[in-house]
């Protein structure tokens, strides 16, 4: 499996952890890490998600950015390349 870690920037909504984490659980996605801090801008959240998966991780961020909430994601993949998903 790989692991890889995604930096998440959402409107700090009460259900917004919530459905993230529905979305990775309901895709396939094993939960290794989360951390989640306010961001300098009021109501945003920076979150850092780690998960573990042989699916391909553009799949899970493309999912996750349907949640309204979510503004943007970049993923770090094992290589260290950090992209944006849009």
């Amino acid at each position: 499996m790989t692991l890889h870690h995604l930096k998440i920037t959402a409107s700090d909504h009460v259900m917004v952890v919530e459905r993230l984490l529905q979305v990775t659980r309901y895709r396939g996605y094993r939960l290794c890490g989360l951390s989640m801090v306010p961001a300098e801008q009021k109501n945003i959240l920076d979150i850092q998600l780690s998960v573990e998966s042989d699916k391909s991780v553009e799949n899970l961020a493309k999912q996750l950015l349907k949640i309204i909430d979510i503004e943007q994601i970049k993923v770090e993949d094992q290589g260290l390349q950090t992209y944006q998903v849009s």
